[in-house]
């Protein structure tokens, strides 16, 4: 017989977290964490030791963002980390009904008035229209990314707390910015550490309560994922040989390289050579993300360079492969754009019945360190001037730094089409895993209690070996050596001392994802499931917790 859990407080949680904007880099964001210890403090246990509670700033962080940590404390000295964060994208998306974002309620109704107004309504419309009639999905901006995470996390904390005779500990913490650049778990990694030394603690696990998407019945989506993909962003800068328009054929549009190579690459899971580790685990595939020339007037002159930036998700560790396969994309692209802008000056040629001269043009691609020396040659110290410049020009946007940067660095460097320039542009993930040595019991333990809680509730949770999405999971047990680091800001025009807090402050913990599924995130139909999110996770996370503070004892 199926047990049954009640999911309204979870549910009225989730939706009061909502209800508080918090939009990566805005004043939102930053006052949240008042919010959330309001909410905290609520609690009958936190009510009685509000000083459990702590928000910390995040040093050196120019918005004034803090974590938020609250301990739920039991006897032993044996500890589960849950962990998440409390930003969300901004709310473009909703278009009219964006001032009803954050109000789920609101929301759910005037989206389906609209939706049942329209007629010939698009595959993903009618998906949403069928999921808010049947009251089984929960809409608004951040109720899947993710703070029905955070909401089932905390019921699970206080759930544990009612316990008298309670054995373990939980220590809750909510981060900012994991949308941008993950500022807050790079912070928390160390109070983590710390936190661990000065209340004499042992952290089983970490669990990371982020969301997963699935387009059908969830069967993918509700899952424990036991490890989370590698992001990079590496970068092209197509250049070109700019002729007069009435003249192209004196030229190379650099334009016409970066097609050839966006359609290469977009969205095709074959090019990268990305294996699968394990049959029907596959990274979502590349795609473009940063597409443009730097021109800030119109003339009738071809474009100088054009840079495309790419997300790369991979189950590859070692960013040197990645870029090395990129690089021969990109050689090939160049190559071909070169041999169709031949074909192209012989067609004309054959209509105008008369000669087109063009030139020879041979390819070269160029590294980012590399360009970086041939232009420090010329003048020493440009790259450290540019870095500043870019930097003051664009605060909020490392990947426009990065092209700004290399756009300058080209003149310097005495570059010529056509050629590329590749390099990384932040942000970088690592991949995340458990140690196949350490966390062996571990493991069993984690695949034992699911199996039980799937008997228990009748469901079809499954494990999965790589959440395949962005994730804080990448600091919190990065699987990356010195090397690889060094690699990426060798080839970064823009300074990632960042990377080094990946080796630091080891945590020697297994990590895993244990969060909601639901559908569309950073989109206007981002919603989440409601059973699942309030009332199957976090009896899930109790007992996981509760089983990570008995198997030692």
């Amino acid at each position: 017989m199926k047990k049954k859990i009640e999911i309204d407080d979870t549910q009225a949680l989730a939706i009061r977290l909502v209800r508080a904007p918090s939009v990566t880099n805005t004043s939102g964001e930053s006052s949240f964490p008042d919010v959330l210890i309001s909410i905290l403090r609520e609690q009958p246990f936190f009510s009685l030791h509000p000083e459990l509670i702590h928000d910390v700033p995040i040093e050196g962080d120019s918005k004034g963002r803090r974590n938020v940590l609250a301990f739920a404390p039991g006897k032993g000295s044996s500890c589960v980390v849950l962990a998440g964060h409390y930003d969300v994208v901004d709310t473009n998306a909703y278009g009219v009904l964006e001032p009803f974002a954050f109000d789920p309620e609101a929301l759910s109704k005037r989206m389906l008035q609209m939706l049942s107004s329209k007629t010939n309504l698009s595959s993903s419309e009618l998906l949403l229209k069928k999921d808010l009639e049947s009251t089984a999905f929960i809409p608004g901006r951040g109720m899947l990314d993710m703070k029905s995470g955070l909401a089932a996390g905390i019921a699970a904390m206080v759930r544990f707390l009612k316990k008298d005779d309670r054995t373990g500990n939980i220590l809750f913490i909510a981060v900012p910015d994991e949308e941008g650049s993950s500022t807050g778990m790079k912070a928390a990694k160390k109070m983590l550490s710390d936190f661990a030394d000065e209340h004499a603690l042992h952290y089983e696990a970490i669990i990371n309560l982020d969301a997963s998407v699935d387009s059908g019945d969830g069967a993918e989506g509700k899952a424990v994922f036991l490890g989370s993909v590698s992001k990079l962003l590496p970068f092209v800068v197509f250049v070109g040989k700019p002729a007069h328009a009435g003249s192209p054929f004196d030229g190379f549009n650099p334009v016409i390289a970066s097609a050839v190579f966006a359609r290469e690459i977009e969205c095709n899971s074959d090019s990268m050579n990305i294996r699968a580790l394990v049959p029907g685990e596959e990274p979502p595939p590349p795609s473009i993300l940063y597409y443009r020339e730097m021109r800030n007037r119109y003339d009738v002159t071809m474009p100088a360079d054009v840079f495309c930036a790419v997300n790369i998700l991979t189950f590859e560790k070692d960013p040197e492969k990645v870029f090395d396969h990129f690089k021969t994309i990109v050689q090939k692209a160049l190559d071909n754009s070169i041999s169709l802008i031949y074909e192209r000056a012989s067609a004309f040629s054959r209509k105008k019945n008369e000669h087109v001269t063009m030139y020879k043009f041979s390819s070269e691609i160029i590294e980012f360190h590399e360009l970086a020396k041939r232009a420090e040659r010329v003048v020493p110290g440009i790259l450290d001037r540019l870095q500043r410049f870019a930097e003051k020009s664009f605060p909020e946007d490392k990947v426009q730094q990065t092209f700004k940067i290399v756009h300058e660095l080209l003149s310097y460097a005495q570059i010529e089409g056509p050629s590329a320039i590749v390099g990384f542009a932040p942000p970088f993930y690592a991949k995340a895993q458990l140690d196949s040595e350490r966390d062996q019991g571990f493991l069993s333990i984690i695949k034992d209690e699911v199996m039980s809680f799937n008997r228990d509730y009748g469901e079809s949770i499954k494990l999965r070996p790589y959440f395949p999405g962005i994730s804080d999971m990448s600091f919190l047990a990065p699987s990356v050596s010195r090397e690889a680091i060094e690699f990426v800001k060798k080839e970064s025009a823009v300074l990632q001392s960042y990377l080094d807090k990946y080796l630091e402050s080891p945590l020697d913990t297994p990590v895993i994802n244990v969060g909601p599924w639901g559908r569309e995130y950073h989109q206007n139909g981002e919603r989440a499931h409601r059973h699942y999110a309030f009332s199957l996770l976090p009896e899930l996370l109790f007992r996981l917790c509760n089983r990570l503070f008995h198997a030692n004892n």
